[in-house]
């Protein structure tokens, strides 16, 4: 059989389809189906508990657990929460979860998943020290009787029909 009579039919074939794809646009069912518009309602971010431990007369770690909620009907990527705790106007930690995606080439092990309708717990711990001018604060926390300030912010990213929206809200919240 010659080849190029396999050839020339393979390439005709390709292009009636490429035709047909280019005339027709998507279809399903020999309906022309048009992206449906989604509306993005931006994800709540709470605390949902602080955790304090002692480790001596100067340190103690603080686990911070936040519950991030996605009303969207599609999956919302969690990429980080950046945040700032304070006790009585004492900046006592600084944190970071997660990482901003950098492009389309980062890596993706640092993003949340959030199926639609759920919440995501997230947490984390830091180091907190008791210096002259955190004394006050340090012993309410240690104490149990801290009333923490969070505030900072969490990049999220929600892509449905065909559109990417990325957004970076800020956030103030008290605990408890």
């Amino acid at each position: 059989m010659n080849t190029k009579i396999i050839f020339a039919a393979a390439g005709g074939i390709a292009a009636v389809a490429i035709i047909m794809f280019l005339t027709l646009g998507s279809f399903s069912l020999g309906q022309f189906e048009r992206p449906k518009e989604v509306k993005v309602i931006q994800p709540t971010i709470a605390v949902k508990d602080v955790l304090v431990t002692k480790v001596d007369d100067k340190n103690a770690n603080v686990q911070i657990t936040f519950a991030v909620d996605n009303p969207n009907p599609a999956t919302v990527m969690l990429e980080s929460i950046h945040y700032f705790v304070a006790v009585d106007g004492n900046q006592l930690i600084t944190g970071d979860v997660g990482a901003t995606a950098e492009g389309f080439l980062s890596s993706q092990g640092d993003l949340f998943p959030i199926v639609a309708g759920t919440t995501l717990t997230v947490k984390d711990q830091m180091p907190i020290v008791r210096t002259d001018q955190t004394a006050d604060a340090w012993d309410k926390v240690v104490g149990g009787e801290a009333k923490y300030d969070i505030s900072g912010s969490f990049a999220y990213r929600l892509t449905a029909s065909l559109n990417t929206t990325a957004e970076e809200p800020d956030f103030a919240l008290t605990f408890p």
